[in-house]
């Protein structure tokens, strides 16, 4: 498959023969007196410029001079001919072109460059596969929007990508574009969008202007005759494509892969364009070619067979035995891609003896790889523990961490979740205030068991604020929702909910309560702060999509900042509410991930972790450790405690609150 050398034969055969000895359109055609000047296509001029021959000599009219500049080189007016190759530029059709290259013909000529040029159809699979498929107008809107944006980042293009018309037909969407735009949308191709991957191509097919791009008799014939040998080549049964000994093949030798101008890889593209025809989709890609031969074809480099690895990305089992193959450099292009390749065939090239040492570092190329040259390189649990591997483990969840004071956090996480199912303008009014804020965050990569179907996000994420998506400030700040009307305003968009009740299905919640320190005070009496609690929350819930009122499962956690109210308003107030949605995934237990048994106290059950102290035994512990955590002095430890009725954790809240007043005698010498 080495590239021929020689002499091209009409190798200018395109539009862009104008300037040379050998121009245009199948000989020699010299520029001179009796035979009619013609354009950059070849085709005769019938412009003001032609020539007039009398008595073997060449005389030009002059109507309109001829020269591009004057002795003074001034422009001058532009001249018929060049006003018939402007006009055919833009008003050629682009069958001919189209039949060229599906034909395996030589290349198009250069042309002129024209901004009329005609536009580009694309054609987009994906879309009816795709989690948008689902959305108002079948997310037309959406794949299009992710189209002009993603191919102006992708491309680093200082212009906006645009798409000019759309159509969606059976299961592909047909778009056009310019040529430019084009070439920068067809990087997306393989991209993933909405659950799915895209794949892009361009095609001839239906265009959206309603014209019709016919291919000519020759390039129908080509395409027939590489239809036909792939036919003969393709094993139903085993779904192998045997490509293998190619120059061997009596069809392809008859029309001329392997002699003159035309080269083995050529061909090869050509034959890899049909299968792009015959096998539509990916799935019927991978499900209809496991195995794929390319022995015998002298290939010394898998440059000239890269095709491959864009049509068949998902092969199986790959045949490269009997070929020409010297060295790992000759391999370094497929280093990243046949990710799922598993038995790949090295006999019988030279790589064999000048680099015996290959196997170790090709394994480590194809992650799935099993079988190298006959070798096992990998076991299938070798395979599986290597890609468990990859994946990140979640952090191990040791059960609820829940210390509350006064069972506030408890009433208010009951009440809360209550009322935010049923009323949630009374909740707002109740707990926010004009300086609370809420905030929403919606993680769609989430992981979640193979059998769960993602569901759709189009009712959250114009209020997502997840940073990782979001990155311009103006657009985070128009997401952050400060006020209690403001909350409101948000939550009556939001799908409306149910949660599991949390005082008989505790299990399906996971939550933490902790107190914290130095909250500002909204009555400006303590300079130094107040004390609050954040609590965190996890758990599920299911919710109902506004305008189809399709329901789904997901979960979800939410973080709050609890501190006391203004006065004269409610006595808890929430000073900051940030609500994460993720695809659904069951909550761990701690007996799956500690080991240990999981906890079976319900919130309602007791609400700190230590008891009141209740025998002097007891009270003497509970001393000796608020000694050893706040540095007070026994006799002061001992006061603390009986004021909080000796509640441990109510008398770490008031040593914080009573800190800043206590004379320097209530702290052991020198820890103060």
């Amino acid at each position: 498959m080495a590239p021929p050398t020689g002499p091209r034969n009409g190798a200018n055969n395109g539009r862009g023969g104008g300037g040379g000895k050998g121009s245009g359109r199948g000989g020699i055609a010299k520029r001179r007196a009796g035979g009619g000047r013609t354009d950059r296509d070849g085709d005769l001029d019938m412009g003001a410029g032609t020539t007039k021959v009398t008595s073997g000599k060449i005389s030009k009219r002059t109507e309109t001079s001829t020269k591009s500049t004057g002795a003074s080189g001034r422009p001058t007016r532009p001249t018929r001919k060049a006003q018939n190759i402007v006009e055919k530029a833009i008003t050629r059709g682009s069958g001919s072109l189209s039949a060229r290259a599906l034909g395996g013909m030589a290349p198009p000529g250069r042309g002129l460059r024209s901004q009329s040029q005609p536009s580009v159809t694309l054609k987009v699979e994906g879309l009816k596969s795709s989690k948008a498929a689902s959305n108002e107008g079948g997310g037309l809107r959406e794949l299009l929007t992710f189209i002009e944006r993603k191919a102006t980042t992708v491309g680093k293009v200082s212009r906006q990508v645009r798409v000019k018309k759309s159509q969606l037909k059976d299961d592909f969407v047909h778009i056009t574009a310019s040529k430019e735009d084009a070439e920068e949308i067809l990087k997306l191709n393989g991209f993933g969008w909405a659950g799915t991957n895209l794949t892009i191509t361009t095609t001839t097919d239906s265009p959206l202007d309603g014209s019709t791009t016919q291919m000519s008799s020759t390039a129908l014939e080509v395409k027939e005759q590489l239809k036909g040998v792939l036919s003969v080549r393709y094993n139903v049964e085993a779904k192998l494509l045997d490509l293998g000994n190619l120059g061997q093949d009596p069809i392809l030798s008859q029309m001329g892969f392997f002699a003159g101008e035309s080269s083995p890889e050529k061909m090869f593209r050509a034959l890899m364009a049909i299968c792009d025809g015959i096998f539509k989709t990916a799935q019927a890609k991978r499900e209809s070619v496991v195995s794929i031969s390319l022995a015998g074809n002298n290939i010394d480099d898998v440059l000239q067979v890269m095709s491959l690895t864009d049509t068949f990305p998902d092969v199986i089992n790959l045949d490269l035995s009997k070929n020409a193959i010297k060295d790992i450099k000759a391999l370094q292009k497929w280093r990243h891609r046949l990710r799922h390749m598993e038995t790949l065939l090295l006999n019988d090239n030279p790589i064999e003896t000048t680099n015996p040492g290959y196997v170790q570092e090709i394994t480590g190329w194809f992650p799935k790889l099993q079988n190298l040259s006959n070798q096992q390189v990998r076991s299938p649990e070798q395979v599986a523990a290597e890609q468990a591997a990859t994946r990140p483990s979640p952090i191990p969840q040791n059960g609820a961490d829940f210390r509350d004071i006064n069972r506030i956090g408890e009433g208010f996480i009951t009440e809360f979740i209550q009322m935010y199912d049923t009323n949630r303008p009374t909740l707002a009014a109740k707990y926010y205030d004009d300086q609370s804020v809420f905030s929403l965050a919606v993680n769609t990569n989430a992981p979640h068991a193979p059998d769960v179907q993602p569901p759709t996000w189009s009712a959250y994420l114009k209020f997502s604020r997840n940073h990782s998506k979001i990155t311009h400030a103006s657009a985070r700040y128009q997401r952050l929702f400060v006020g209690a009307h403001l909350i409101q305003e948000a939550w009556k968009q939001l799908p409306l909910t149910r949660h599991p009740d949390i005082a008989t299905q505790f299990d399906k919640y996971i939550i933490d309560c902790h107190p914290i320190h130095g909250l500002a005070d909204p009555s400006g009496q303590s300079p130094l702060g107040v004390d609050g609690m954040t609590m965190t929350i996890h758990g599920e819930l299911d919710d109902q999509e506004p305008t189809s009122k399709k329901e789904a499962k997901r979960s979800f956690s939410r973080t709050f900042i609890l501190g006391p109210g203004a006065p004269g308003q409610n006595p808890i107030r929430v000073i900051s509410d940030m609500l994460s949605m993720k695809v659904y995934n069951p909550l761990p237990t701690a007996a799956a991930d500690a080991g240990t048994q999981a906890p079976t106290a319900a919130i309602t059950a007791p609400v700190t972790q230590i008891p009141p102290a209740s025998t002097d035994a007891e009270k003497e512990q509970f001393i000796m450790e608020l000694c050893k955590r706040t540095n007070m002095v026994p006799e002061y430890s001992r006061f603390c405690l009986e004021t909080a009725n000796w509640n441990f954790d109510q008398a770490l809240v008031i040593f914080a609150e009573k800190k800043a007043q206590l004379p320097q005698e209530a702290f052991i010498a020198g820890a103060a």
